[in-house]
């Protein structure tokens, strides 16, 4: 969008432009209202502020249910700030991280409440949204356990790795919800991503700990590519293939962090192996070797797990694209698909 003054690129109105398109379809006509509003605006600072009004608005509309709202912040702040200070009491190399989720999760709690005080509704989106949430919990709960038992591996003097963790594992509660939520109730969505996380955890558990595991599990690759490539074909749509084979990634990715933590964090036996790290565990400053090997591992695993929708989502989206492609030649492909 370009402002009235002249053909030079109009941040304000790309903002608002942007934000009206999120609204809902029955509040389209406000969304106008809006643009046509900022046009008659001329001076730069007040199309700034009118810009940032309409993002707040858009961002977190009024509350359907103030009251609902006002108790999920006084429960996410109390809970927070509880488990805060049993983390630095505890185990205090954690405390950040625990922080930081308390607080992220909290504020997302909110949102939802904002926007959408129901709960899913449907079988398989709460089927979804329980295997989310037990990802999150079960990815808390073993670095919970790695401080306590290795203090030493969870020791982040910058804080940067607890963050990151922080930021991401409420990142899949959002994509999560995001894919529920964009599918618009299509069934084959929901019930392919449920099925291919299902089948990639299986596979997990039955198959013995790598000793060395890849950047990317080729089982979650596999799990992922069928999914959307069965969604994209059943639907004829590339949006929906590759939604589902999205929330096969977003479900099953903190059930790998889980299952490649574990056996480091149990292992009685610690050996360096790679000559890199014998050459360099002296002077790391680990006391133990097992706290340098599960600090490795849970690093890792922290990168992995910021990658892994990422490339789980472009592999979708090509494996969706390929198969509806095919299911509509020679026609046109239709709109949004």
């Amino acid at each position: 969008m370009t402002s009235s003054r002249g053909t030079k690129p109009d941040v304000p109105g790309w903002i608002v432009a942007g934000a009206v398109r999120r609204l809902p379809a029955q509040r389209h006509a406000w969304g106008r209202a809006l643009v046509a509003e900022l046009a008659a605006i001329q001076d730069a600072r007040q199309r700034w502020r009118f810009a940032a009004g309409v993002l707040r608005v858009v961002l977190f509309p009024p509350a359907a249910r103030p009251g609902a709202v006002r108790a999920t912040a006084a429960v996410g702040i109390v809970v927070t700030v509880l488990a805060t200070l049993a983390s630095v009491w505890l185990v205090p190399t954690i405390g950040v991280f625990v922080a930081a989720l308390g607080l992220l999760v909290s504020g997302h709690a909110v949102a939802v409440a904002c926007r959408s005080p129901r709960l899913p509704s449907g079988r398989a989106a709460l089927f979804a949204s329980a295997v989310a949430v037990a990802g999150l919990v079960a990815v808390t709960g073993i670095v919970i356990v790695a401080a306590a038992t290795h203090p030493a591996a969870t020791r982040d003097q910058t804080h940067v790795y607890s963050v990151v963790l922080a930021v991401t594992l409420c990142g899949y509660l959002i994509a999560g919800r995001w894919v529920t939520v964009k599918s618009g109730g299509v069934r084959a969505v929901l019930w392919g991503g449920v099925a291919g996380a299902t089948a990639t955890i299986a596979v997990w558990t039955a198959l013995p700990p790598a000793a060395v595991k890849p950047p990317i599990s080729q089982t979650l690759v596999g799990a992922t590519l069928c999914t959307a490539i069965a969604v994209g074909a059943s639907t004829r749509s590339r949006r929906s293939g590759a939604q589902a084979g999205l929330l096969v990634a977003i479900l099953a990715a903190p059930i790998d962090f889980v299952a490649a933590v574990t056996p480091v964090q149990f292992s009685h036996s610690f050996t360096l192996t790679d000559p890199y790290d014998i050459h360099n565990f002296p002077y790391s400053g680990y006391p133990d070797v097992a706290s340098y090997l599960l600090s490795d591992e849970l690093a890792g695993n922290v990168i992995r797990l910021v990658v892994t929708p990422l490339v789980m989502y472009a592999i979708a989206w090509i494996g969706a694209a390929i198969v509806t492609q095919r299911r509509l030649e020679p026609g046109r492909m239709s709109p949004g698909q």
